[in-house]
């Protein structure tokens, strides 16, 4: 016979609403004693909930929806387990989808998950000037929270992201006290927000340190290694024999920064003797290659779940203030930089 939370709350001489609130995890309403005796009679009888029954009971599915526009780039895999922690911690479950950077794909998994009931929606949209998936979730009611890059529209949304202008100047103020700096910029796809605002980062620095405009070259990439490795490799075959066409580089992130050193190494130039390499996001191939790379670290995991709990607030009915979280990155110095003294002329 099927045991149910009515069996449950029997045996243990409570209601059914205690016991739904020890299987919620939910810390009001129930004694720490009454809470250990409900959880060893669950353990004993090996009791599992019907999603669906409670979901119907509660007209909540418990669930949340993570869309992430590439799943390959070990940056976003950090932000889901910082979404699943908070949300697991909370007794909610994750459907996680993957955009492969395709909005058309986006949009239909809005609409899944729309369709499975999920109570919210985590998004971190392919593009940054099409807010038809939003809207559409707007249209049904549904919360949802805008993580890493924000959507551009008229209405400003509920979002978490990383200060990336300043991230930006980060890399660049520190690269520019180089003696005589050359900078070249890999920047993310021009499109994007975080793009826009690395670049503006950037080049705050050169027009506050009056630094000649030539001595900044930007080109854009698509976040990969392989654009990292091209855009570097055309730019130094490019360049006049036994003349190196910059000494200091800044990718938009820690796998174009990989690939920018490969092109460099290939072409026996040294690094950071020659020219120094900061990438961003600080994943874990930045401490594996060599030399370990310099980055502008973002705190991703805290990200995931700040975002997860400004969702769970929205789902409570809560309307949390300020709309936007801006969370601050900060610069890791490793070995594709000089220390500060080997930087004095």
């Amino acid at each position: 016979m099927k045991i149910t939370i009515a069996d449950i709350a029997e045996k243990a001489g409570v209601s059914k609403a205690t016991v739904s609130r020890v299987l919620d995890n939910r810390p009001e309403g129930v004694g720490a004693e009454t809470r250990l005796r409900i959880q060893k009679i669950l353990c004993e009888t090996g009791f599992q909930p019907s999603g669906l029954a409670r979901g119907l009971a509660t007209g909540k599915s418990r669930t949340v929806g993570l869309i992430i526009p590439n799943i390959t780039n070990p940056y976003f895999p950090m932000l889901v387990r910082g979404v699943e922690d908070a949300l697991n911690q909370s007794g909610y479950s994750l459907l996680l989808c993957n955009s492969n950077g395709d909005i058309v794909k986006e949009k239909n998994y809005v609409r899944v998950l729309m369709e499975k009931g999920v109570d919210g929606v985590v998004l971190d949209s392919a593009e940054p000037d099409c807010d038809c998936q939003v809207e559409l979730l707007e249209q049904k009611g549904i919360p949802f929270v805008l993580l890493d890059r924000l959507v551009e529209g008229s209405v400003k949304r509920f979002g978490v992201v990383v200060d990336n202008r300043q991230g930006a100047r980060l890399a660049a103020e520190h690269l520019s006290s180089r003696e005589a700096c050359s900078l070249f910029f890999l920047n993310g796809p021009a499109e994007l927000s975080q793009s826009m605002l690395r670049r503006a980062g950037v080049e705050d620095v050169w027009r506050e340190k009056a630094l000649p405009a030539d001595s900044l070259r930007v080109r854009s990439g698509d976040y990969s290694v392989e654009s990292g490795y091209r855009l570097t490799r055309e730019i130094l075959d490019q360049a006049v024999s036994g003349c190196l066409p910059f000494n200091a580089l800044f990718a938009c992130n820690d796998l174009m920064a990989v690939g920018a050193m490969r092109a460099l190494k290939e072409k026996g130039i040294s690094i950071p003797a020659q020219v120094e390499v900061i990438g961003f996001d600080d994943i874990e191939l930045a401490h594996l290659v060599e030399p370990p790379l310099s980055t502008v670290s973002q705190p991703a995991l805290d990200m995931g779940a700040r975002s997860a709990e400004l969702l769970l607030k929205l789902i409570s009915g809560k309307m949390p203030r300020p709309k936007t979280l801006v969370m601050m990155p900060t610069l890791v110095l490793r070995g594709t930089t000089r220390a500060p003294r080997e930087l004095k002329p």
